[in-house]
């Protein structure tokens, strides 16, 4: 069973064990929604089959299956993406999805299918991306889980690494995670960022410098490219910020030259790093204002494009999807505030563990018998640099929750959440070592939490195949 810790094949072959889990998972969810009615709700995705391509009298097998899969899995955000894929992007609302996701998408849909590649052939290579950077992310996830440990060869170490990736497949987010959508994509790009990023702190505990501004250097990369598939990925820019205004902090105390320097350094590297991230949120911004802003006649141009700030995305949201503070918060919406409660209680109660200013840093870690992260520690899953890491990691999850509350469609949150590993982390310990969970001031089994995960995840495959909320 995934979440029996004792089970020795986990622990010998944790990349194999993953990857059976991760198929039998997949297939799981994939007849879920073969099952449901089709077309659904909405008949949009039968639009797929009429792209105009022109296609045999008879079919091959191959082309039945791939038509299944893409009348079943293109749904909600996923008809944007295939479209955009398949033609780039026209209207101005399709500007408000991951223009990297679209570009991979179109460009290996051309590459597998080149002539003949339509709505269903895009839609095909969104679902192998997808699947593929889902894999790929919950291997990365549970590399992660290791580097944070202090003893990665140790039972407990392997435990929590192997039952967090675990946690990943049976995500909520559940068959996003399979349709031609960003999640899974989003994910793997910043599981990397986060996983060079914490490998960056370990060389500065290590004192090995270049290394350490080189996996800085790089985290900001693929962080960037995770925010041209999801936006939430600036998020990931609150790593750097802590770290500058720390290094800012810390260059007052100084008087040594040679220390000064060597802040001043890391300053610059930092900066550099957050950069790259910036154009990876920039760089569509300024393709669509040149589309909409510079290159059409004066008396076309769009609205925002006179905005202090012109930005397309900002427009979109707040236009076609009245995404904005507290617009979200009507009486109608109030069952979808239901369905995200969970998942925000969870992401809100494993940051809040580590989020506490008052204990010391890894070079002097203060014990208290009441501190979580002593409690961490103690237990031998979290090292002192871990522990660095997942306070940092705590940052951009609790402001992800609070933005998911206040700003965003609050149901989103099942499947955006999917993308941060510090909840992985914090649920896996406690069901490695089987302890209750508070959230909301309930004692709650950490395996009943699985449970809702899982169910959430099936019941979500069903709905979601039949066009039907929450998405």
């Amino acid at each position: 069973m995934p979440f029996n810790t004792s089970t020795k094949w986990q622990h010998d072959r944790p990349g194999t064990s993953l990857t059976i889990l991760f198929v039998v998972w997949k297939l799981l969810l994939l007849l879920i929604a073969c099952t449901s009615p089709y077309p659904g709700y909405d008949t949009s995705t039968t639009l797929l089959t009429q792209s105009g391509v022109q296609r045999p009298d008879s079919e091959h097998v191959t082309d039945i299956i791939s038509r299944v899969l893409a009348n079943k899995l293109t749904r909600w955000d996923a008809i944007y993406f295939a479209n955009i894929g398949h033609r780039g992007a026209i209207f101005e609302q399709e500007w408000a999805f991951g223009w990297g996701y679209a570009k991979i998408v179109g460009i290996l849909s051309r590459m597998l299918f080149a002539a003949h590649a339509g709505l269903v052939e895009t839609a095909v290579a969104g679902i192998l991306v997808s699947n593929f950077a889902h894999l790929l992310s919950v291997l990365v996830l549970y590399q992660t889980s290791k580097l944070i440990s202090p003893k990665p060869s140790s039972h407990e170490a392997q435990s929590v690494a192997f039952v967090s990736a675990s946690l990943h497949i049976t995500s909520p987010a559940g068959l996003f995670l399979s349709a031609p959508n960003a999640e899974s994509s989003f994910s793997f790009l910043n599981f990397v960022g986060f996983h060079l990023y914490a490998s960056s702190l370990q060389a500065h505990q290590d004192h090995r410098l270049g290394r350490r501004d080189v996996l800085i250097i790089v985290s900001g990369l693929a962080l960037g490219l995770a925010t041209t598939f999801r936006s939430n990925g600036l998020l990931g820019g609150l790593l750097f910020c802590f770290d500058i205004v720390k290094s800012i902090c810390m260059v007052g105390g100084d008087v040594q030259s040679k220390t000064i320097l060597s802040r001043l350094r890391r300053i610059t590297i930092l900066v550099i790093s957050g950069a790259l991230m910036a154009v990876g949120s920039a760089f569509p911004q300024y393709l669509a204002y040149r589309e909409y802003c510079v290159d059409g006649r004066p008396e076309h141009r769009a609205s925002w494009c006179t905005h202090r700030v012109p930005s397309i995305y900002a427009w979109v949201q707040s236009h076609y999807w009245n995404v904005g503070l507290f617009r979200y918060w009507t009486l109608s919406n109030a069952p979808l505030f239901v369905l995200a409660a969970p998942m925000l209680l969870i992401l809100t109660a494993s940051a809040l563990k580590f989020l506490p200013l008052s204990e010391k840093p890894s070079s002097g870690i203060k014990r208290t018998k009441t501190s979580p992260v002593n409690e961490s520690l103690a237990r031998g899953w979290l090292s002192p640099v871990g522990v660095d890491v997942a306070r940092r990691f705590a940052v951009p999850q609790i402001l992800l929750a609070l933005l998911a509350l206040t700003t965003y469609h609050v149901q989103i949150v099942t499947r955006i959440s999917s993308g941060y590993p510090l909840w992985y982390w914090w649920l896996a310990s406690k069901i490695v070592a089987r302890d209750s969970i508070k959230l909301a001031g309930c004692e709650v089994r950490a395996r009943v939490i699985v449970l809702w995960m899982v169910m959430y995840a099936c019941l979500q495959a069903g709905l979601f195949a039949a066009f039907l909320p929450p998405a």
